[in-house]
C-alpha cells in the first residue's frame, strides 16, 4: 500500500485555465454600456412629497372629521394626534386594526394608503 502524501497541483492546469477564463471575463468586461437615451423599464418611485401630500388628502378625507385638519380636534374622543407619542409603526397599526371608538381602515385603505396617512399624521405638530 502506498503512502498518503500531498502532492502540489500542476501548475500547468492552472495557466491552461487562465489563458481560458481571462479572455471570457475581458469579454464580458468590456461591452458596451447599455443605451443610456432609452426611455426607463419602471417608473420612477414616488418621492416624500407625493407620500405625504397622498397622506394629507387621505387624511382630510377620512380623519379630520373627528381629528381636526391641525390633529387637535378630538371630536368623538379622537386623540390630539400633535401630542401622541406613537411611532410611524403604532399610527400604522390603529389606521389599520381602529381602537375604541376609532374604526378599522383596513377594508377601506390600501396598505400604501395606511402608510401615507401615517406617515403624514407624524407631520402634525
Amino acid at each position: 500500500m502506498r503512502p498518503c502524501t500531498f502532492s502540489r497541483p500542476r501548475s500547468g492546469g492552472v495557466r491552461f485555465l487562465g489563458l481560458i477564463l481571462l479572455p471570457l471575463l475581458l469579454a464580458t468586461a468590456c461591452t458596451s454600456a447599455p443605451d443610456s437615451t432609452a426611455p426607463p423599464t419602471a417608473a420612477a418611485p414616488p418621492t416624500a412629497d407625493a407620500g405625504l401630500e397622498a397622506g394629507k388628502a387621505i387624511f382630510t378625507q377620512r380623519c379630520a372629521v373627528c381629528h381636526g385638519p391641525d390633529g387637535k380636534k378630538g371630536l368623538n374622543g379622537a386623540h390630539d394626534l400633535t401630542k401622541s407619542n406613537l411611532n410611524a409603526t403604532g399610527r400604522v397599526y390603529l389606521v389599520t386594526n381602529g381602537l375604541g371608538l376609532m374604526p378599522s381602515f383596513k377594508t377601506e385603505l390600501t396598505p400604501a394608503e395606511i402608510d401615507a396617512v401615517a406617515a403624514y399624521s407624524l407631520t402634525l405638530r
